[in-house]
């Protein structure tokens, strides 16, 4: 339908600097995309290999749980909470049974907020990931998108 004539007899005109600059960009782009999807890739294997490891040696997760316990003082409080509740069973000549063993509520936070964490790294790299690959597919992209403008233009209107 429409036919575009180039008046220059050879057929590959002479790159311009807007060209060269365009194409450099290009080059930087796909690099640095390149980079991103690297480091998210690295990231996520990291974050895997991270809750394997704790999968397999839960113990690491008390360094965590001491940190919570100095910062919080949760463990603590539950302990004078529960003594003064067995006080008062004992001035009432009720005697229930509470087990002597403390039960650590740091360590259960600390388990939520490492997984947490973990989940948040992941999802980080994974954007990571697919922000570096349609950086480094930028062109793909454009090019099927010229493609389906050029067949939409051919279609005779109905």
């Amino acid at each position: 339908m429409y036919e575009f004539k180039n008046d220059n007899n050879n057929d590959h005109p002479a790159p311009t600097l807007a060209d060269l600059g365009t194409d450099m960009m290009s080059i930087i782009v796909r690099l640095f995309g390149f980079a991103l999807l690297l480091a998210g890739l690295w990231i996520a294997i990291f974050v895997m290999l991270e809750a394997m490891e704790l999968y397999e040696n839960p113990k690491k997760i008390e360094t965590l749980a001491a940190y919570i316990e100095q910062g919080s003082n949760v463990d603590k409080s539950l302990v004078s909470l529960r003594d003064s509740v067995t006080e008062e069973a004992a001035s009432d000549e009720i005697r229930t049974q509470i087990p002597q063993g403390t039960i650590r509520v740091s360590y259960f936070f600390a388990w939520v907020i490492a997984i947490l964490m973990l989940m948040l790294i992941a999802r980080i790299s994974l954007t990571a990931i697919k922000t570096g690959g349609e950086l480094v597919l930028y062109d793909v992209h454009i090019k099927r998108f010229a493609r389906q403008l050029a067949r939409e233009s051919m279609k005779a209107p109905e």
